[in-house]
């Protein structure tokens, strides 16, 4: 998402409620961006308006937001659009519970919010209907969590969980399977071996041996 400020649509903003008094909230201003806070179900609909009736007409940004264990509603889907006559930028905001997370797809209005979209399925278990190909794009199918919500730990959790040496603890110590790459050579690294280390490094070569800080001395 932009940073640069000063370049939010309040007039736009306003039209958009004007024109969907039931289903959207009166435009709201922060650090001079204004976003339109919309019914998941109406969605698609108002933006493709915006686009249609009021120029905005680039794609930018769809991405997840975890309000946190306990919010009702919880997770907010953001979505940032572009006018490229007026340059100027329009917010809208969709937000879901966590019992039933999810809204339709975007991508019959923009095509470029496809895998923005599985992005947010893959972190916040976001489910957006009627997508093309709605399926994981950062982990492996096969992993259980979404790791961007708010109570999923930094180490992971059971199987899936980092060695201790990548949050700066014990260079020998791995609590589960391996989520990040290995460094082979080094004292304490991963091996192949999937009974220690799991399936994401089955056949995998531990590749040529890289000499200790030790040998490496004259």
């Amino acid at each position: 998402m932009s940073t640069l400020n000063e370049q939010g649509d309040g007039p736009a903003a306003a039209k958009v409620h004007a024109q969907f008094p039931e289903v959207t909230e009166e435009p709201r201003v922060y650090e001079g961006d204004w976003r339109v806070h919309v019914q998941p179900a109406h969605e698609a609909e108002v933006i493709a308006w915006a686009r249609d009736e009021l120029g905005f007409d680039l794609f930018i940004d769809r991405l997840g937001a975890d309000q946190g264990p306990g919010a009702n509603p919880r997770f907010d889907v953001i979505t940032v659009t572009y006018n490229t006559l007026s340059k100027t930028r329009l917010i809208f905001v969709a937000t879901v519970p966590e019992a039933q997370p999810e809204l339709p797809t975007l991508c019959g209005v923009f095509r470029g919010a496809n895998w923005f979209e599985r992005e947010t399925w893959d972190m916040y278990g976001i489910r957006f209907t009627g997508h093309p190909n709605h399926t994981r794009i950062l982990m492996p199918e096969v992993f259980p969590d979404f790791p961007l919500r708010k109570e999923y730990p930094m180490e992971g959790t059971g199987d899936w969980a980092a060695p201790r040496r990548a949050l700066g603890g014990n260079v020998d110590g791995t609590d589960g399977k391996v989520a990040i790459p290995p460094n082979p050579g080094k004292p304490g690294a991963p091996t192949k071996d999937p009974g220690k280390h799991g399936p994401i490094f089955q056949g995998l070569d531990d590749g040529p041996s890289v000499p200790s800080d030790s040998e490496g001395k004259q």
